[in-house]
């Protein structure tokens, strides 16, 4: 009993205790410090990245921003915790080499784990897509998430479609991955004029006119072309274009240019399909006996 109480009022021990507690906290309050500092860096070298040329694009900066930052972060407070555990004399050594082996025990059993994190390796340093591209995922063959990436983790990976909603996937389960947002897409549109109208005319007037729309429209790469006649129907003569557009563009540019297009071709006289009503008499039955 005297021992408890010699040690319980032993002020070199709570001298000690209070120094380790109040080193605890200072580590903490640091490794919050230089975690902030860290992703500072972080982004501040990819903002100087990018005004050179070993910059591919803002969305691979991005993507590795988040990927360096969270790295970081593990690393900086896996640091830390080790060394307040040693502080207050827990051997730091004998946890890691126990969680050595717990890992291998749990890998067996988490192997759908281990595939999701190495399949997250490979997306990010093979590029395959990154934050802010527009992807379909197929999964044995079927579509199961399609639209705008929003994050990119080694477990997980976040896609939000057109219509709002938020899909998360496992990345083990992405068998096949079609990125939209990687080359210039190309809109494929028709135009409809008057069969009665002269398709030479038709070509000789608007060939200018599309050599104007890319200082028109940000998101053309180059000036639509004219591919020909795609079919001809009664009253209706359907004339097949093309345009390069930025990447993910393709369906914003060709609604904008049906509209642009009609509108020119109105202008200048050109008349669309007209709907034709054709009536026929019927003989008379009179007539026809008094013939």
């Amino acid at each position: 009993m005297n021992e408890i109480e010699s040690t319980f009022f032993d002020s070199k021990l709570w001298i000690s205790i209070g120094t380790d507690i109040l080193w605890s906290i200072i580590l903490l309050l640091f490794a919050v410090i230089v975690i902030r500092v860290v992703h500072k860096f972080i982004e501040q070298f990819f903002r100087v990245r990018r005004k050179t040329y070993l910059s591919q694009s803002t969305k691979r900066d991005t993507t590795l921003i988040k990927l360096l930052q969270s790295i970081a972060s593990y690393v900086i407070w896996f640091i830390v915790l080790t060394t307040i555990l040693s502080n207050f004399g827990v051997k730091v050594e004998s946890i890691i080499a126990g969680a050595g082996i717990a890992g291998i025990a749990i890998g067996f059993g988490a192997q759908t784990l281990v595939k999701d994190v190495i399949t997250g390796f490979f997306i990010i340093f093979e590029n395959q897509f990154d934050v802010g591209d527009y992807v379909r995922i197929n999964t044995t063959g079927t579509t199961v998430a399609e639209g705008t990436v929003q994050s990119i983790g080694l477990r997980s990976t976040r896609i939000k479609s057109f219509t709002g909603e938020l899909t998360i996937l496992p990345n083990g389960t992405m068998n096949e991955i079609v990125n939209f947002s990687v080359n210039n897409s190309i809109a494929i549109f028709d135009i409809s004029v008057s069969s009665e109208e002269n398709i030479s005319h038709i070509e000789s007037i608007l060939q200018p006119y599309l050599l104007t729309l890319p200082e028109k429209y940000v998101d053309l790469v180059k000036a639509p072309e004219m591919l020909g006649v795609e079919m001809v129907s009664a009253g209706e003569t359907k004339i097949r274009m093309s345009a390069e557009t930025l990447p993910n563009n393709h369906v914003k540019v060709s609604r904008i240019l049906r509209g642009d297009i009609k509108e020119f071709l109105d202008q200048n006289g050109i008349h669309v399909p007209m709907p034709r009503v054709v009536m026929y008499n019927q003989p008379n039955k009179d007539d026809h006996n008094a013939k």
